[in-house]
């Protein structure tokens, strides 16, 4: 893996190039073995943090663990285009708007000790910018080159909360998404993860009832790319521990078997029915 400035990713991309980069620093990884029509993010899954920031928040490293997803680029490490953060969400939220993307309070905790200051505000929005500079590169060349874009917007949730209840291993949201265009794909991607089989665990796969796909990703891509679907999808953490963030093997290695080939059945059916 090289290392990429941003700017240098997106002329790689320009240029139709294989590559895999740590980009900006290792803020975000790109891997593209080949530009294919679907691509797989996970956005949420780093941890680090800027050295200077790191004493300045207020939050334990397990309490920013518990809130982050690790494993989500796991689970689609295999794919042929990923796109993966590194940094953590609570340096600059990923799936929040400029705007909103550096935290003051989340999940009603305060996350700094001490206010940050405006230099290292604006460096954590000039990563945010970044990320999504080289991901809008990267869809803009997708559609240049298919008839329809699908990613696959990977998170994951803590279930074990008071009042949580039955919750589903796999939750798709589609509030931001043309219905009246795309139902059949999401239907299809529904019901190949509700298909899944997991060892000890009754899986099933719900449509915005847990989380509804609000994110700055999915209005990123709404608003900026006519022909991509994305698809918001949150999978329940029982291939971990959420309170150590220790992952269980058992669980992970067929999760990521059967969620790798429900991307490859969906992303097929996807692009034949759109040509």
């Amino acid at each position: 893996m090289k290392a990429m400035t941003a700017e240098e990713c997106i002329e790689a991309i320009r240029r139709h190039e294989p590559f895999h980069a740590s980009v900006n620093d290792e803020a975000f990884f790109v891997r593209i073995d080949d530009y294919t029509h679907f691509v797989c993010t996970a956005i949420h899954s780093g941890h680090r943090m800027a050295e200077d920031l790191v004493g300045k928040c207020a939050l334990t490293e397990a309490e920013r663990l518990y809130e982050e997803d690790p494993f989500t680029d796991t689970i689609t490490s295999n794919m042929p285009v990923t796109v993966v953060a590194n940094d953590s969400r609570f340096e600059y939220d990923l799936n929040r708007a400029p705007e909103k993307c550096v935290y003051v309070e989340a999940w009603g905790k305060a996350v700094w000790r001490e206010p940050l200051t405006d230099a290292e505000k604006t460096r954590s929005l000039a990563r945010h910018d970044a990320f999504y500079r080289v991901l809008g590169a990267l869809y803009h060349k997708l559609e240049s080159l298919h008839p329809a874009v699908l990613t696959y917007d990977v998170h994951s949730y803590n279930y074990q909360r008071p009042d949580m209840g039955d919750t589903p291993v796999f939750n798709v949201g589609t509030e931001q998404i043309d219905l009246s265009r795309w139902q059949s794909a999401i239907d299809h991607w529904v019901g190949i993860l509700d298909r899944i089989r997991l060892p000890g665990i009754p899986v099933r796969c719900a449509v915005n009832e847990v989380f509804f796909g609000r994110g700055y990703h999915a209005t990123f891509v709404r608003e900026n790319m006519p022909n991509t679907l994305i698809l918001p999808s949150e999978v329940k953490k029982v291939f971990m521990d959420e309170h150590t963030g220790q992952p269980h093997p058992d669980i992970l290695e067929p999760l990521h078997a059967e969620f790798e080939q429900a991307i490859v059945q969906n992303s097929n059916d996807f692009i034949s029915s759109s040509t």
